[in-house]
């Protein structure tokens, strides 16, 4: 069977992720579409507005046949280690394809990965992110100017497929009408997800046209935001010690104090990260962060390489590649028990535990992956 695999986060699945699969089948004629998806924590450092198991019945409906989590430590990484981790898990299931959006598909993303190999970055500069050194060497060395986010993602997939020595066939698809965090509703037929999100927060139905009715019905039930977390992580920074706070997955250079200086006199998490910001740190880095206070992330935890393959979901066609995933005797989770769970999945469980925390839905302990007949 023909395997193709799809990177996402579905938050929440839309007319333009549902474009991606049918385009993905389409160009691969593959006889499995297998979605890697991030958990209940995404790559930019928020919780998912649903939960995954929302996010997965969304996927699934869309015609995905697999449903794959991408764990925490994963999920919720910068580009780089988020895009080494998934690459590895596509691999791990012998994938013939993996495919992602991306603003200008037509560059050769396999080019600057080799280019990138031979490239010396010091990281030593503070006016700049180790990233934004990066690209800025690239741009000298092949002219590209990497800025988009779905572009810097498709040179990281190339990127660690090179260094993975990886055969899998990397397909980027152009996205269609809105841009990746365009905030305007105003498109025939597809809209970003940050506009949608946006939108429901607060309150407005202007974005139902853009969504498929599975993800219209999960949008009308209560949501998931930074907001309901906000008071942990006024809590967890206020009571730690500046030693503990330098403990978090990601915590160098002394921030950890600024952390502790601005805390008090925030009202909400967008005015803390103003205060936060400088030009070492953008507001993604900060806001994953702040995320890895609340959920007491450390390094040891988040550097460890995904291993599980934990199911969130399945139609007839996905069921057949879990039997060949069976036979080859691939690490597959299906489902947690109340006293068990792999060592190698507690970091996900852990967070697991805190979105069930503020969603009042249990994430974890009993769930059985969706079925879909």
């Amino acid at each position: 069977m023909k395997v193709c695999s799809v990177i996402a986060e579905f938050d929440p699945f839309h007319n333009g992720h549902q474009y991606l699969l049918d385009k993905a089948r389409e160009l691969t004629q593959a006889d499995i579409l297998v979605v890697f998806m991030s958990g209940n924590f995404l790559q930019r450092g928020e919780p998912a507005i649903v939960d995954k198991w929302k996010r997965t019945r969304e996927a699934l409906l869309g015609s995905a046949n697999l449903v794959i989590e991408l764990p925490i430590n994963v999920s919720m990484q910068a580009a780089h280690l988020f895009a080494m981790g998934a690459v590895q898990m596509a691999t791990l299931i012998k994938s013939d394809y993996l495919v992602f959006g991306s603003e200008h598909p037509q560059q050769d993303y396999k080019k600057m990965a080799v280019e990138a190999q031979n490239l010396k970055i010091e990281n030593d500069s503070y006016a700049q992110s180790f990233a934004s050194q990066l690209f800025t060497s690239l741009q000298g060395k092949t002219g590209v100017n990497l800025e988009n986010a779905n572009d810097i993602l498709a040179f990281n997939y190339f990127n660690a497929a090179q260094q993975l020595k990886s055969s899998i066939k990397l397909l980027p698809i152009r996205r269609k009408e809105a841009e990746h965090d365009e905030k305007l509703l105003e498109h025939r037929h597809i809209a970003s997800a940050s506009a949608i999100r946006e939108a429901r927060l607060k309150g407005s139905l202007n974005y139902q046209k853009f969504v498929p009715e599975q993800t219209k019905m999960d949008l009308s039930r209560e949501v998931v935001d930074w907001q309901k977390l906000w008071p942990f992580l006024k809590y967890r920074i206020i009571t730690e010690s500046v030693t503990d706070l330098k403990q978090i997955y990601g915590m160098s250079e002394g921030i950890e104090y600024r952390f502790k200086k601005f805390i008090k006199d925030s009202s909400d998490l967008k005015s803390f990260l103003a205060l936060m910001k400088t030009k070492r740190y953008t507001y993604t880095h900060l806001q994953r962060l702040c995320m890895a206070i609340v959920l007491n992330l450390h390094t040891s935890q988040m550097l460890n390489q995904p291993t599980i393959l934990r199911v969130l979901g399945f139609d007839n066609t996905g069921r057949q590649l879990l039997h060949q995933f069976a036979q080859a005797d691939l690490p597959i989770l299906s489902k947690i028990g109340q006293n068990k769970a792999t060592s190698n999945y507690q970091t996900t469980l852990q967070a697991d535990n805190v979105y069930s925390l503020i969603s009042g839905v249990e994430q974890s302990v009993g769930r059985k992956p969706i079925i879909l007949t």
